[in-house]
């Protein structure tokens, strides 16, 4: 099952749902704020897996930024479409989407968007991001970190180096299994792609119990491009 199959014509009001769950995360609202603080001014953003749009992209189009977002299912897009009305939005695979060209962002968003993501389609897509900064400019990401997870949901321990495994979550009703890198698998991603953690921040976001969802270890970071 895909990220757009919750989210999909026939779920209705779960789009909704989900903003009303998880828009109130205080670990992605004090992030926004330390995120925000690293921009320019009329930074040229892309948030890939835009989700609602809503803290985020909100925010951003608030403080006077250039929105644009993507995500796999329409129907979060409408719900961003009205949230951001200055923001672009498009139905779009994070692993397939290409901005147009010779297009230079001042900074990438990525907010708990990887779900259903293999490491390879992970690292593949962080490198296209890279691709896609000006010099300096930043990547900022709210990923599930695997040194907060209960071990016993583990699936075969970690890869070979150490750096990411397979855990089995509960999203929303649903039972998945996700690739999961640990804080330091992350900082040698972002090494190896040229990029350079300015800020970071790691805590933990309770979903309310009607959302039947897992708790969420987060790793919260910004990373400049410096190479």
């Amino acid at each position: 099952m895909t990220k757009a199959d919750y989210y999909g014509p026939t779920s209705g009001s779960t789009g909704s749902s989900y903003q009303n769950a998880y828009a109130n995360d205080h670990v992605l609202l004090k992030f926004i704020d330390r995120a925000l603080s690293h921009l320019p001014p009329q930074s040229h953003t892309l948030d890939v897996g835009c989700g609602t749009g809503n803290p985020l992209d909100v925010a951003l189009e608030a403080a006077g930024h250039h929105v644009s977002g993507i995500d796999l299912s329409p129907t979060m897009v409408e719900l961003s479409r009205k949230n951001v009305p200055g923001g672009t939005f498009h139905t779009a695979d994070m692993k397939s989407y290409e901005p147009p060209k010779d297009t230079r962002l001042d900074a990438v968003f990525n907010v708990r968007a990887l779900f259903n993501h293999t490491r390879q389609d992970i690292e593949e897509c962080v490198g296209k991001w890279g691709r896609w900064l000006r010099r300096d400019g930043l990547l900022c990401m709210v990923v599930i970190e695997a040194d907060g997870m209960d071990p016993k949901k583990m699936q075969g321990g970690f890869d070979k180096d150490g750096r990411c495994a397979k855990f089995n979550r509960r999203f929303m009703g649903h039972e998945e299994v996700h690739s999961l890198f640990t804080r330091a698998g992350w900082k040698h991603l972002l090494r190896e792609n040229g990029f350079e953690v300015v800020d970071e921040l790691v805590d933990r976001f309770v979903p309310p119990a009607w959302v039947d969802s897992d708790d969420m270890p987060q790793y919260c970071f910004v990373a400049r491009k410096v190479e």
